[in-house]
């Protein structure tokens, strides 16, 4: 097959449990030519709310999320939202196809299970494009942990930088990606992210999340609750590893009895501890050249606490990179769907655990 550049889109749905965003790329999967629109979009009122419903059910069962009619309706709006985002969004006569990586709701790689809110055959149907999801599949059924899958992503944008290198991707769960002089790669969820955070504020106070870190910044970090959470068995399972939003749900109950800035400031302060406790812990080495992406950037107070934890190293927003490099859950989600057109793998054993390097991503083409 000839690797040829083509325009993709890419909507993630794993940034937060607020919304979604979406990117442009012209890539042929190796390299990008060109980094198109970008847009970090929030879900409807009701949709959120029934999300939020759904999320709080914690159904941790494949078949019971298959076969209950709620879910299956609340995946088919999440669709037609994706499929009415996506043609105001950009031209769609430009786009040649579209990567979906839909919110996950349970994610279990030990029972092969990893479910994702799309359907890319409705999409498809609505929008005639080529449609690529469910990137996660191939690599759970062989074994592997199914995540994280941007790693070809970051080693495309890494290749002119100083190596070893370290991203931190800050998004509902945070992701270490580390690249080693000698082209070693290694990647894993290491923490939680945005989703402790949002789940705080929206119980407490209705708030979809901490805006601009206002209450960490002015609430009172509890070390003596951070101190336990920070043993949380899957915090110290070596990797490979992926984690979901599910993982630290028995410990939120260690911040109830506090106030809503000082819940929001412990729960920073052990999303950023967990971080730094997973470089040393497993990196080979914590190296001088870090980079932080994610939505968790927009974050100031989270930003402030890695920074702090990291020092005397100084990491920085991976826009210090490309300015463009915005919406990279979105973007990498963009550049899988060309590397699955081309055949291109997409996880690899140093970082799911599969048995050797696999593409990934189920094709629904133009029905209409």
């Amino acid at each position: 097959m000839m690797i040829k550049n083509i325009n993709a889109v890419g909507i993630y749905g794993n940034a937060s449990l607020n919304g979604i965003e979406l990117a442009v790329l012209n890539t042929d999967g190796v390299d990008v030519h060109d980094y198109g629109l970008t847009a970090a979009i929030p879900y409807p009122e009701d949709l959120f709310g029934q999300i939020r419903t759904l999320i709080n059910q914690r159904i941790i069962s494949f078949h019971e999320l298959e076969n209950n009619p709620q879910v299956q309706k609340l995946r088919d709006k999440i669709s037609d939202f994706y499929a009415e985002t996506v043609t105001s969004f950009c031209n769609i006569e430009d786009i040649d196809v579209i990567g979906i990586d839909g919110l996950t709701v349970c994610h279990e790689p030990e029972n092969r299970c990893s479910y994702q809110l799309e359907n890319g055959h409705k999409v498809s149907s609505r929008i005639a494009r080529p449609i690529v999801t469910h990137f996660h599949k191939a690599d759970l059924l062989a074994g592997g942990q199914a995540a994280p899958l941007s790693t070809s992503f970051y080693a495309m944008i890494a290749q002119n930088i100083n190596k070893p290198a370290l991203f931190i991707d800050v998004e509902a769960v945070t992701t270490l990606i580390y690249l080693g002089e000698s082209g070693e790669v290694m990647a894993f969820d290491a923490a939680p992210g945005l989703a402790l955070i949002e789940d705080w504020t929206f119980r407490h106070a209705n708030m979809q999340t901490d805006y601009n870190g206002r209450l960490a910044a002015t609430g009172q970090i509890h070390q003596q609750i951070i101190t336990p959470l920070l043993k949380h068995k899957i915090l110290h399972k070596q990797p490979p590893k992926s984690m979901d939003i599910h993982d630290f749900c028995d410990k939120k109950e260690h911040l109830e009895g506090l106030s809503l800035e000082d819940g929001a400031a412990t729960a920073n302060c052990f999303i950023a501890e967990a971080i730094y406790q997973a470089a040393l812990d497993f990196l080979p080495k914590i190296p001088s050249h870090i980079f932080i992406s994610g939505r968790g950037t927009q974050n100031p107070s989270l930003l402030r606490q890695i920074k702090q934890n990291f020092a005397p190293r100084e990491p920085q927003n991976i826009t210090t990179i490309n300015p463009k490099l915005t919406c990279i859950g979105a973007q990498s989600t963009a550049f899988n769907a060309v590397r699955r057109l081309h055949g291109l793998p997409l996880t690899f054993p140093n970082t799911t655990g599969a048995y050797e390097p696999l593409t990934g991503g189920e094709i629904y083409e133009n029905t209409k």
